[in-house]
This record gives C-alpha cells, structure tokens and sequence, in this order.
C-alpha cells in the first residue's frame, strides 16, 4: 500500500508548484508514519472552517497544536481499527464521501467541492470522518461483550424515564473536553471559553462538538437528549438554571475534564408539560401601511371586528383572510406553545376554539386569530431502541476515551518540529 506520505506528495504534485511543494516538511510520526505540516495547516483551516472558532494570533499556537493532536489520534484509531481489519478504510470510503456530502453539500455542490472552494483539502477531512468511523467499528467490536450487555439495562431505564415522567427535565447538548498531551488542563479552559463565544455569535455548536468532543454524543452533534433536573450533578444543574433556553453555560471543570452545555429545551412538567401543547391556528388580516395614522387604524380594526363578530370556525376566517388579499398565508398549524413569544402565549390561553380573536395589530396590518385545534401533550416513552442508543452513546464515550489515552501510552510518537 502506498504510504501517507508518498500518496501526499503525489497529490501535491499534480495541484502544487514544485516550490511550494518543496515546503512541506514531516513535523511528527506516529509509531513512524508521518503527519506533515501541509496536513497540520489544512486540519487548522477545516477547523476554523466548521467551527467559526477564528484563527487570530493570540490562539493560532494553541489551535495547531490542537489540529497536530487530532492528526495524531485519527491515526491511532485508523492505526488500531486496520490491525483488526486490514481492509476497513476501503470498506468504509464510500459512507465517508457519504457523510461530507451530508454536511457540507450546499446548493447542488458535493462536499467535497464546497471544501475545495472554500481552500479546504477534501483529503484532511476524509481523514477525520474515517478516523470517527473506524474507532467507531473498533470500540464496537473490542468491546462487544459490554455492549451487549447494555439490552439488559434498557427495560431499567424504561423504567427510570416512567418514574420520572412527571418531573422536570431540560434537553440539552455537550461538549466534553480533556487535556492532551499538547493542551493544558488551563489551554482546554481556555478553548472551552473561545468555544462558549463563538456559539454566542452564531456557531454551530452541533459542529464543534463533532469535531472536539471526546463524549460518545459527539456524532450527534452533542445531543443527549432530555435529562431530569433533579439528576443532574448539583454543579451542571446550576450552571443550566442560570443561562436561559437556546444559551450555552461558561466552561465547568470536573476532576480534571472540561464541559459545556448547551440549554435547547425545558419541561417543567416533564413528559406532559403544557408548554409542550401543539395548537393550529387561523387568522385573517386586513393589509395596513405602517405609516397608516391612528384614524385609518381603528377603523380598520372595526371593519375585522363587524367581518368576524358572527364567524365560527377556522375555515371561514380563512375564507375571508383569502378575500382580503393580503397574500399572507392563513393558516399556523402544529406550533408547540413554549416556541411563542410571551406575549401570544398569554393571548392563546384567553381564546375559546373556534371563535375569532378581538382585533390585533400586526406588522402587516389588523389581524383576528382564531384557535383551530389543541392537542395537549401524552406521555410518550421513548422506544426501547431510542432508549439502547443512548445507553450505547454513554458506554462508547466512557470506552473510547480510555482506550485512546491507551493508544496513545503504547504509541511511539516522536514531535520532529512545526515550520
């Protein structure tokens, strides 16, 4: 098989002048393959590509040696996974072209040509996504005897989730971090707080987690799900009651490991929260300059309250939303009440079904709303393969963290230098 490092010098070849390629030098080898500095560069831009984490001159240090790291684990789990199965790179190519396209084909545009616009060598993502999936076949195949066991706790914790149905709940996403050999317990602090900025501005958190969460939520993009409240560790439960749904905590560090999380959701009453109540709506609006005056306001208002003060029934306020031809659709259906502003949601609970709102003044003009139909939350427990995935994600985290730090103790990892 040809090695990394010919394969690159054979691609740079055909795209790079032979100057240029004369400059890429091998910084580390891992148990003597070589990661090369053209590798270590374009890991930092893909980096700062998904994760909107930007490349500045305080942090470019700490990030490269972040990106060599990541090198340097995908090729202990590539590394580990071959020895079991010789042949799982070829065999798993295909799902890895699959999963770039997935996130980041845009517009008709494969993922593969996206990255290359945007500067990006396909070739250093392939590495990662095969390094996820590899490490994925190995600790599900080393492992397999624990995992197994997991289906005899699936009925245990169906019963754990009907105990505490009724209870409150918040769903959330993680990021778990641990230092490295080339990251200080302070520099993963330190990341941790960048991480918390950027997601502040408009991040994908779901993408950062991918791409440095050590947790087994990490392929899905942090996500654990809903969790009790009560449960929580007394300092995650109060570090997400002090930050407000769609915010993420400031860093919490725990025997050595770093977490941030993210608020997405909250049940107040559990599984059957009221705030979880799905309504249809109808409504129909009178189109309205917003610079009309106050005169041509009410009047407006009356002329909706005289067209809906005998009206019942969605489909007719529908009907004369039509014929007002405000060209706005009149129909709201399946709206969760929580994702409403305060505001409506008041205004919703003051509504009998089927019978038109008192005039209401919106952007686009004078408006009545009706309630169509309510459907209250039911207690749904989740399936019992929902419930063996989580308890999977839980164990592979656990698993593949220490068997990357074994990994790492057996290898013999030699750091020749960075240009």
């Amino acid at each position: 098989m040809i090695s990394k490092l010919k394969y690159l010098m054979a691609v740079c070849c055909l795209v790079l002048p032979w100057t240029a390629m004369a400059q890429i030098s091998i910084v580390a080898t891992v148990d003597g393959k070589p990661i090369t500095n053209y590798e270590v560069e374009q890991r930092l831009l893909f980096l700062e590509y998904a994760t909107n984490i930007a490349i500045t001159d305080a942090n470019r240090d700490r990030l490269t040696n972040d990106a060599l790291q990541l090198l340097i684990d995908d090729t202990l789990k590539i590394t580990a996974a071959e020895n079991e199965a010789a042949d799982i790179a070829s065999m798993l190519l295909p799902k890895v072209r699959d999963l770039i396209n997935q996130n980041f084909g845009d517009s008709g545009m494969s993922g593969t040509r996206v990255l290359t616009e945007a500067g990006i060598d396909p070739a250093t993502v392939q590495m990662k996504y095969l390094g996820d999936l590899a490490w994925s076949s190995y600790i599900s195949s080393k492992f397999a005897s624990r995992f197994e066991k997991v289906q005899t706790k699936v009925d245990d914790e169906l019963e754990r989730i009907r105990v505490n149905a009724s209870k409150p709940q918040l769903q959330i996403g993680e990021i778990i971090l641990v230092p490295s050999p080339t990251r200080t317990i302070e520099q993963t602090v330190d990341l941790a707080s960048e991480m918390v900025a950027a997601v502040r501005k408009g991040a994908n958190f779901a993408e950062i987690a991918r791409q440095y969460s050590a947790s087994g939520s990490a392929s899905q993009g942090g996500d654990v799900g809903w969790l009790v409240v009560e449960k929580l560790p007394p300092v995650f439960r109060d570090a997400l009651m002090a930050i407000q749904n769609g915010d993420v905590t400031e860093p919490v560090v725990v025997d050595g490991t770093v977490y941030v999380f993210r608020r997405i959701s909250e049940r107040k009453d559990g599984l059957v929260d009221d705030s979880q109540t799905r309504v249809w709506l109808a409504r129909a609006i009178l189109p309205l300059s917003t610079e009309a005056s106050e005169a041509d306001r009410l009047e407006t208002a009356a002329r909706i309250r005289r067209d809906t003060e005998e009206m019942r029934g969605c489909d007719k306020i529908a009907a004369l939303n039509d014929s007002y031809g405000s060209g706005i659709k009149s129909r709201l259906d399946d709206v969760i009440i929580a994702d409403l502003a305060p505001q409506m949601r008041q205004l919703l609970s003051s509504l009998e079904q089927g019978v038109p709102s008192e005039p209401l003044a919106f952007t686009e003009g004078i408006a009545s709303l009706m309630v169509c139909r309510i459907e209250t939350p039911q207690l749904a427990l989740p399936s019992r393969d929902e419930v063996r995935q989580t308890l999977v994600e839980r164990a592979f985290g656990s698993l593949a963290e220490r068997q990357l730090l074994r990994q790492r103790r057996k290898a013999i990892i030699e750091y020749i230098g960075q240009s």
